[in-house]
């Protein structure tokens, strides 16, 4: 989109029209070097008739229409599904037979007619959605020859079936631009050159991705690895946006194309939140909740009909969460946190970036084209590096950390070498000692006998602090092999780092691609001989790590009543009119039960938005009669050995054609973007895999559904 609004901005037309509507005609005197944008003098009519390509035919009775605007701007376009454009030019006499070019942006398929002779096709027109094919030649140079005549009429056959995806956010039905070809071409050949650079730009975030994502599936404990690649996997989607609808020329690609991008900018935005967050240790209070749900938010609104705003909507919120991040990056380089001076050098430049290119794209400035490109590369590109060269800093402390504690069990080592040795000596002259003793002083047998018996003493604690020096020795020598595979391989890396960025200098991405492999195979050994070296100190330190544990006792009729409550006011929030009625019938003898609060809260809170969506779609079709009512009930059989819940509601119930589907992962009844489909497989996987209960439902079409859990019961 951002290509075609150059487009625009850079071809506006210098067009003439006559005082009468029906003699009105596109003064064609000259071609200046940017060409002329058709967007006034078309005539539309909704139908199919090949004679309407006819010079003679009258057209004075067609309505006018500007083919340049968006779809959802054009009512009865989207409603015809087919019609034809007719545009007059008045050519003068110097023009007249000279060769031109059409450079066509559409959503549709077309079939353009000059002076009543068909010279070119794009997709196939159709007013049949299974027989239309449409095509987007994107701006491709079609080279003509115009007539003698000094009126000439353009007429263009199209058709975009309104079972098309594509809902018409922000692109033209269809653009003409006239220009000489020679001016065309260069146009277009710069076009492929923007093309080109976005998909060297999205190879650098895959890179990126995959490295990460590398590095977190070897060591899953560092959780930023994760949000670092899925951060660049969201710049992967960004720069993608255009690509598709570009190289595979198809309206529905469009709006996949379009939606990518959409769902992926606010995502990023979260991600970088996350990231920021738990890089600084700072609490997710108020504000970060709030700057998430906007993120949220945005989605649906930016797939609203583009009227100017959805990109203020986008650009807003990225603002909101640059300036929150550059406020935590303030306070943790007051507080002075490792890596907080680059961090926030990097952010400022990027949030600067960021702002530029809003402003840039809000206002339609016009700045060099390359100057734009580097402002976008630069918005996205920095977090990426920045966070890679704060956790590359990171490694490398590792590394020190681990040289310092290996000088430590040298030095100890030594020490302890050095005592065995002094005691051995002291020992061997004490021997010494006591055998001439022994052949002149025999009167002093019994305290001989004394100071031989404190000598096997001190015998035996030498012979423990020589196994423990023994054991010392055995342990530095075994972190020394980890530590010098740490250093050469992080050597190498570092080696082959420098020769990625060299390959990406040079744009061989497929040698930099195999480079990025061999970084990837280092990596993965540093972490494997760095884990050794950890063990190995953990143990010789006698250290253990013991896991806090996941379940505990909890309390089932206060986890459902609060769930239930939490649900409710839920969809209050969203859906002020709804209303339904509670009824919660706890047992009171239930003991607590052994689980994982958290997923059971989790289960129960699947279980009540449904029961809730249930009762308030069908508040929608029943009568003034029907009173929205969800049960909850708990129980216990002692006998069993089990507990549980039932939650009851009196919705519509579930179809007899999909009660097998309910617990399949992605099966949903709701519309496109109301559910995913997980809720009843994760609630499923929870509570039997997870707790070792089970889960069924009773239900009648119409009339109710009911889900039982039962779990085991600690009595």
């Amino acid at each position: 989109m951002k290509k075609i609004a150059l487009v625009v901005f850079l071809f506006m037309p210098f067009v003439a029209f006559a005082a009468s509507k029906a003699d009105s005609a596109f003064q064609l005197d000259s071609i200046p070097d940017w060409g002329f944008l058709f967007d006034k003098g078309w005539t539309f009519h909704a139908g199919d008739n090949k004679n309407w390509a006819a010079p003679a035919f009258d057209d004075s009775s067609w309505q006018n229409i500007n083919p340049t605007l968006p779809i959802g701007q054009l009512p009865q376009m989207r409603k015809a599904q087919i019609g034809w454009f007719r545009l007059k030019l008045q050519v003068s006499k110097r023009l007249q037979g000279q060769m031109i070019a059409f450079q066509v942006y559409q959503i549709g398929a077309s079939e353009i007619y000059l002076n009543g002779k068909l010279i070119w096709k794009y997709g196939k027109v159709s007013s049949d959605y299974k027989q239309e094919e449409t095509f987007n030649p994107n701006g491709r140079p079609l080279t003509i020859q115009l007539g003698n005549e000094p009126e000439q009429i353009v007429a263009v056959r199209y058709s975009f079936n309104s079972q098309n995806w594509y809902k018409g956010h922000g692109d033209e039905v269809f653009f003409l631009v006239i220009k000489r070809p020679e001016f065309a071409w260069v146009d277009y050949d710069s076009t492929a050159d923007y093309f080109t650079h976005r998909c060297l730009v999205l190879g650098v975030f895959a890179i990126l991705c995959l490295l990460h994502f590398s590095i977190y599936l070897t060591y899953r404990e560092r959780k930023i690895n994760l949000y670092l690649s899925l951060l660049n996997l969201a710049g992967v989607c960004c720069f993608a946006n255009g690509l598709m609808w570009h190289f595979l020329s198809n309206a529905n690609f469009k709006f996949a194309d379009g939606s990518l991008f959409m769902v992926a900018a606010p995502f990023s935005f979260i991600i970088l939140l996350l990231m920021v967050h738990d890089l600084f240790d700072h609490p997710k209070k108020l504000q970060f909740k709030l700057l998430v749900a906007l993120c949220i938010l945005v989605i649906p609104f930016e797939f609203l009909p583009d009227y100017g705003h959805t990109e203020v909507y986008l650009g807003s919120c990225g603002i909101l969460v640059y300036i929150e991040i550059t406020r935590i990056s303030i306070i943790a380089f007051k507080r002075k946190k490792p890596g907080s001076t680059l961090f926030l050098c990097g952010q400022s430049i990027a949030f600067l970036s960021f702002f530029s290119f809003n402003v840039i794209d809000i206002f339609g400035l016009n700045l060099p084209y390359n100057l734009t490109l580097i402002i976008v590369d630069i918005t996205f590109l920095t977090p990426s590096v920045v966070f890679s060269i704060l956790l590359g800093r990171e490694f490398s402390k590792t590394n020190i950390s681990l040289k310092q504690q290996l000088r430590q069990v040298e030095e100890l080592s030594e020490k302890t070498i050095a005592q065995e040795i002094e005691k051995q000596n002291l020992l061997a002259s004490q021997n010494e000692m006591l055998e001439n003793q022994v052949s002149e002083r025999t009167h002093e047998l019994s305290q001989s006998l004394k100071n031989l018996l404190q000598t096997q003493s001190q015998l035996i604690q030498s012979e423990k602090m020589a196994s423990l020096g023994e054991l010392t020795a055995g342990i530095a020598h075994e972190i020394q092999n980890p530590l010098n595979f740490v250093n050469n391989f992080s050597e190498v890396s570092k080696e082959l780092m420098v020769e990625l960025g060299d390959e990406l200098d040079k744009g061989d991405v497929s040698e930099a691609k195999i480079i990025s492999q061999d970084v990837i195979q280092n990596l993965d050994k540093i972490v494997h001989h760095g884990k050794r070296a950890d063990a190995i100190v953990k143990g010789m330190l006698q250290h253990s790590q013991n896991g806090s544990g996941t379940k505990e006792l909890t309390n089932i009729n206060a986890l459902a009543d609060e769930y239930m409550r939490l649900a409710y006011h839920g969809l209050r929030a969203k859906d002020k009119s709804f209303n339904a009625e509670l009824v919660m019938n706890l047992d009171q003898q239930l003991p607590k039960i052994n689980v994982v609060p958290q997923d059971i809260g989790r289960v129960l809170l699947n279980l009540f938005n449904n029961a809730f969506y249930a009762v308030n779609q069908k508040a929608k079709t029943a009568g003034p009669d029907y009173k929205p009512t969800v049960i909850v009930e708990t129980f216990f059989l002692p006998l069993q050995g089990v507990g549980g819940l039932k939650i009851k509601d009196n919705g519509p119930g579930i179809p007899e054609n999909i009660k097998d589907k309910i617990m399949q992962p992605f099966f949903t009844t709701k519309p496109t973007g109301e559910g995913t489909g997980l809720g009843l497989s994760l609630t499923y996987d929870i509570v039997v895999k997870g707790c070792g209960g089970s889960i069924n439902f009773d239900t009648k079409e119409g009339d109710f559904t009911e889900f039982t859990i039962k779990l085991p019961a600690n009595t």
